[in-house]
């Protein structure tokens, strides 16, 4: 069972192990201090320059998805307003046919009623 106590001995240990690792390593460079200097600032300028040019890449990528996901957008709305328009015109259609439809038995109502009376008025007579 671990304890708090013998984790930060563990990090210690390890910090301290790195950093004696470190000095050893300059210590025993087979370059001069300055040299070996000039050489580290030297990757660490290619080093930054390709994090620059990486970074560059991923901003494009990213400008051009933001294009895309947009435009993808845009079509969604279109299709979703096209479908909402054809769906009102549906609705309006349904609509009229069923207006129609109730004017059609309105009339026939009214001439079955018509018919009724003038029977009505013929066994009366």
């Amino acid at each position: 069972m671990s304890t708090n106590h013998d984790e930060g001995n563990l990090f210690k240990g390890i910090l301290l192990g790195g950093a004696l690792g470190f000095a050893l390593g300059i210590l025993f460079a087979p370059k001069s201090g300055k040299d070996l200097r000039s050489e580290l600032m030297g990757e660490s300028d290619d080093l930054l320059n390709k994090a620059k040019g990486e970074l560059d890449k991923i901003k494009t990528e990213l400008t051009d998805l933001r294009v895309k996901i947009s435009e993808t957008i845009d079509k969604s709305k279109g299709m979703f307003e096209k479908t909402a328009e054809e769906s009102s015109e549906e609705r309006d259609f349904e609509a009229e046919v069923n207006s129609m439809a109730e004017e059609k038995e309105d009339k026939e109502e009214k001439e079955e009623k018509t018919t009724r009376k003038t029977r009505r008025k013929s066994t009366k007579a």
